[in-house]
C-alpha cells in the first residue's frame, strides 16, 4: 500500500479519516500525505480504527491512528513506514459497534466525553456519562430511536405516550407524565444544535449515527436552561470529503398479535469536490404495524405509526475553516393512542373515537468551524419548526354522542451558540462562549363533536434567552484535577390568551440566575479514578391554563424551577491484565419549585408549581471482557424520591414520590463476535432490562403503580463489514408488562388504562454498503 514522492515528513498534513478500519486508514493516509506505508500482517488490516481529524506530522497522525491498537509504526526512511505487531498496551482495540459507558465499555480504547466541550476522556471525566455506538445499533433499533437508548440504559427512562409525544427523564429528575407548556427536564441535541425545548422528544431516528452521549445530572454551565436532568447528544456521522459511498438497509417485521412492519432507509456520501467541498444525505421510512385492539368500534391492530423522513448535510472546508449547513425532516404519524383497558382481553380497550396524533418536524442548521491546534472555534444555529397534533376521547359515559378533545402546539425555536474551546484530554481544557435562544408556543384547544369541535381558551407563551457561560479545568496536584465554571442567563418571557379574552396575571417577566459549576478528579494509581461533582439546572416560568374552583379557567403564571445536585463516585479502569471495567456513582439532588404538567377533575391538561423536593440516586455498572470478541455488561439504577413541601392548593401529602422512575433497574448485556474466515464474521447479541414499580402522578386521584416489567431482546448478524444478514427477537418472553398507566387523560383515574409492552417481535434484515 503505497503513495510515495519525495516529501518532508516535517511538513504538516490535513487529515479527515473516518472511522474504518486499519489497512483502509493506511491507504488514505498514505494518499493524502504522498508518502508509503506497508503493512506485512493481513490480519492488522481487519483492525477498527477511530476517526481521525486535524493537521498535523505524519508520525503524529499515525501515533493517533494507532493508539490502543496492537500495532506501531517503524520508520524506514524520510517518507516511508511500516506497520507491524505489537504487545497491547492498557488501551485495548475496540470491536466496531461496541457499547461504551462510563464503567461499561466493552472496548477499552479511550472514549472522549465531545459533551464536556474540552474533549476530556472518560477516565478524566468527573461525572457519569453513557455512549453508545451507532455502529452497535440494530437496524429496527435505529428506527425506533430514543426507546433505544431506554431498553439500554436503566437510568434513562421515558414516558410511553408514543412516538413523538414522550418525555424523558434521566436519573430519576421527573415533573409529570403530561405534556404541557413548560420545558423539557433533558435537553437533546443534535451535534451542537437543539433539538427542542418545551415540546415533546421528537423522537429522532439514529440511522447513521457515530454515537449518542448521555450525561446524566444537571448541565446548566454548559447547556443552559432545560438540562434538570442531562443532556442527550446525537452525534451523526460526518460527511466523508475523501470516498463516495451508498448504504441501504432494509427490515421486515411480524409481531404477534399484531400487524406487520417495515425499516427502510438508504444513504449517500457523495464527494463534489474532494476534501473542499461534500455531501451525506439519507432518507428513511418505517412503519410500526399496532398491536391494539378497540372492541367499541369493532376494530384491530387500531395503533399503526408512519414514521418517514430524511437528513442531509453538506460541508464547505476553505483552506482551514469548516462550514455545515443541514437539514433534518421528520414526519410522525400515528392512526390510534397504544393503551389498552384492564378487564377486557389482553391488548384491548374500548372507545368511541379514533385518537390520533401527528408531530411534523423540521430543523435547518449551520455550523461554522475552525482549529487552530488544540483551540478550537465553533459558532452553531438552528431553526426549528414542530408541529404536534394530538385528539383524545372524550365522551362522556352513557353519552348518545361521541365528544373529543383536540389539541395542536405549533412551537419555533431559534438558536445559537459560538464558542472558544482549549481541547485537553486530561480535563484540563477550557471553554468560554454565549448562546441565545428564541422560542414560540402557541397552544389551541377545542372540545365537541368530532365533525365540529369548539375552540376553547388557549395561550401562547415566547422566551427569549442570553446568555454567557466559561468552564475550565486545572491540575491543582499532579493527580487532581478541579474545574469550575458559571453561566450567567438572562430570560424575557411573554404570554398571552388565545381564542378568547382571560384575566393574565404578569404576562411579561424577566428573569436572571448565575449556574455554577464545581468538579473534582483524582487519579489514584493506573486503575482507579475518584470524583465529586456539583452542578446547578433551572427552567424559566411560563402561562397555563388554571382551572377556577368558583368559574371558568383562567390563565395564571407558573413560576420556574431549579435543581441543584451533588454527586460522587469511584471508577475502576481497565488494563491489559484484568479487562474490568466498573463504576459505583451516588448522588443527591434539590429541586425547588417544581414545575408540573397536571390534569384537572375534567381531564383537562394545566401546569403549575407543586412543590419542593429532593432525589437520591445510586447507580453502579461493570463490564468485563474475559476474551477479546467477548463483553459482559451489567449495570443497576435505584431511586428515592420524595416532595418535602406541598405548595398551597395541591392535595397530595408530604412525603409522597416524584412520579414516573423506577425506584429500581437493571439491565444485562453479552456481545459476542466470531470471524468465520476472511472479512466474514458471526456478531451474537443478548440483552435485558429490567423495569421497577413506579407511580404516574403525585395526586391522589393518579397515584396509580405502573412499571414491574422485564424487556429481552437478541440478535445475530452474519455477513462482511461491506453486507450482511440480520435477524432479531424483541420482547423474547412475549410480555404484556405495563410500561406507563396513560393513554387517554380524560379516563385514567379509574385506574384501568395501561400502556402494554409491544408483543414478540421478529426482524428480518439485510444491510449494504457500496
Amino acid at each position: 500500500m503505497a503513495a510515495a514522492s519525495p516529501a518532508l515528513t516535517a511538513l504538516r498534513v490535513t487529515v479527515d479519516l473516518p472511522a474504518t478500519t486499519l489497512g483502509d486508514a493506511v491507504i488514505r493516509l498514505a494518499e493524502a500525505a504522498n508518502v508509503t506505508i506497508g503493512m506485512t500482517d493481513p490480519a492488522l488490516a481487519h483492525l477498527p480504527t477511530r476517526r481521525l481529524r486535524g493537521h498535523m506530522r505524519i508520525d503524529q497522525a499515525l501515533g493517533r491512528l494507532l493508539q490502543g491498537l496492537p500495532a506501531k509504526a517503524d520508520r524506514i526512511d524520510a517518507t516511508g513506514w511500516r506497520i507491524v505487531a505489537a504487545p497491547p498496551d492498557r488501551a485495548i482495540a475496540r470491536p466496531a459497534g461496541s457499547e461504551a459507558r462510563t464503567g461499561t465499555v466493552p472496548g477499552e480504547i479511550d472514549i472522549i466525553v465531545t459533551g464536556s466541550k474540552t474533549g476530556t476522556r472518560f477516565d478524566r471525566y468527573a461525572g457519569t456519562a453513557s455512549v453508545l455506538s451507532g455502529a452497535d445499533l440494530t437496524l429496527g433499533e435505529e428506527g425506533q430511536g430514543s426507546d433505544a437508548l431506554v431498553q439500554r440504559l436503566p437510568v434513562f427512562a421515558s414516558t410511553h405516550l408514543g412516538s413523538g409525544r414522550n418525555k424523558l427523564f434521566i436519573r430519576g429528575v421527573a415533573d409529570s407524565s403530561f405534556n404541557g407548556p413548560s420545558q423539557a427536564v433533558v435537553g437533546e441535541y443534535l451535534g451542537d444544535v437543539r433539538l427542542n425545548y418545551n415540546a415533546p422528544d421528537p423522537d429522532i431516528s439514529l440511522y447513521d449515527v457515530r454515537s449518542v452521549e448521555v450525561i446524566e445530572g444537571p448541565q446548566g454551565t454548559l447547556y443552559g436552561v432545560g438540562t434538570l436532568g442531562g443532556v442527550v447528544r446525537i452525534v451523526p456521522e460526518p460527511v466523508d470529503m475523501t470516498a463516495s459511498e451508498v448504504k441501504i438497509g432494509l427490515d421486515w417485521e411480524t409481531t404477534a398479535h399484531a400487524a406487520d412492519g417495515y425499516d427502510a432507509v438508504a444513504l449517500v456520501n457523495l464527494p463534489i469536490v474532494p476534501s473542499v467541498l461534500g455531501l451525506r444525505a439519507l432518507a428513511f421510512k418505517t412503519l410500526e404495524g399496532g398491536y391494539i385492539d378497540d372492541v367499541g368500534r369493532g376494530l384491530t391492530n387500531v395503533n399503526r405509526t408512519h414514521k418517514s423522513g430524511g437528513r442531509a448535510t453538506i460541508e464547505f472546508r476553505p483552506d482551514a475553516w469548516r462550514v455545515q449547513l443541514g437539514l433534518v425532516m421528520q414526519n410522525i404519524d400515528s392512526a390510534d393512542g397504544q393503551y389498552a383497558t384492564r378487564g377486557l382481553a389482553p391488548l384491548t380497550r374500548s372507545t368511541r373515537v379514533a385518537q390520533p396524533f401527528d408531530n411534523d418536524y423540521l430543523l435547518t442548521h449551520l455550523t461554522v468551524a475552525r482549529d487552530w491546534g488544540a483551540t478550537s472555534f465553533l459558532s452553531a444555529g438552528a431553526f426549528v419548526r414542530q408541529r404536534a397534533n394530538s385528539r383524545f376521547d372524550f365522551t362522556p359515559i352513557g353519552a348518545a354522542t361521541p365528544r373529543i378533545f383536540d389539541q395542536a402546539n405549533h412551537i419555533d425555536l431559534f438558536t445559537n451558540e459560538t464558542r472558544l474551546s482549549r481541547l485537553d484530554s486530561s480535563g484540563r481544557g477550557w471553554v468560554v462562549g454565549a448562546s441565545i435562544l428564541y422560542d414560540k408556543e402557541k397552544l389551541t384547544r377545542a372540545i365537541g363533536t368530532p365533525a365540529a369541535p369548539t375552540r376553547i381558551l388557549g395561550l401562547s407563551n415566547s422566551v427569549t434567552e442570553g446568555a454567557l457561560f466559561g468552564e475550565a479545568g486545572h491540575q491543582i496536584f499532579p493527580d487532581v484535577v478541579a474545574t469550575a465554571g458559571a453561566r450567567l442567563e438572562y430570560a424575557h418571557l411573554v404570554g398571552e390568551p388565545l381564542d378568547r379574552a382571560a384575566r393574565v396575571g404578569q404576562p411579561r417577566r424577566d428573569e436572571m440566575a448565575v449556574l455554577p459549576s464545581l468538579s473534582v478528579s483524582w487519579q489514584v494509581g493506573p486503575q482507579w479514578m475518584l470524583f465529586a461533582r456539583y452542578q446547578e439546572g433551572l427552567r424559566p416560568g411560563g402561562l397555563s391554563v388554571t382551572p377556577s374552583a368558583s368559574g371558568p379557567p383562567t390563565v395564571e403564571r407558573f413560576h420556574g424551577d431549579s435543581l441543584s445536585s451533588i454527586e460522587g463516585g469511584v471508577k475502576m479502569l481497565p488494563d491489559a491484565s484484568t479487562r474490568l471495567r466498573a463504576a459505583v456513582t451516588f448522588s443527591y439532588s434539590h429541586w425547588e419549585d417544581i414545575q408540573a404538567d397536571l390534569v384537572d377533575k375534567r381531564g383537562l391538561p394545566y401546569t403549575a408549581n407543586i412543590g419542593t423536593g429532593r432525589i437520591w440516586g445510586a447507580e453502579t455498572s461493570v463490564e468485563w471482557r474475559p476474551v477479546s470478541n467477548l463483553s459482559l455488561i451489567a449495570a443497576l439504577f435505584a431511586n428515592k424520591s420524595d416532595l418535602t413541601y406541598a405548595e398551597p392548593g395541591m392535595t397530595f401529602s408530604v412525603n409522597q414520590e416524584i412520579p414516573n422512575v423506577a425506584h429500581f433497574g437493571a439491565s444485562g448485556r453479552a456481545h459476542y463476535r466470531r470471524s468465520v474466515g476472511g472479512p466474514w464474521q458471526i456478531d451474537l447479541d443478548a440483552s435485558g432490562r429490567y423495569t421497577g414499580h413506579s407511580r404516574l402522578g403525585t395526586k391522589p386521584n393518579l397515584y396509580i403503580q405502573q412499571g414491574n416489567y422485564v424487556q429481552s431482546n437478541v440478535s445475530a448478524r452474519f455477513g462482511t463489514p461491506r453486507w450482511g444478514l440480520s435477524l432479531q427477537l424483541d420482547n423474547l418472553l412475549d410480555q404484556h408488562g405495563s410500561t406507563f398507566a396513560l393513554g387517554n387523560p380524560f379516563s385514567v383515574t379509574s385506574g384501568q388504562q395501561l400502556v402494554p409492552q409491544r408483543p414478540r417481535t421478529i426482524r428480518f434484515g439485510v444491510d449494504a454498503r457500496f
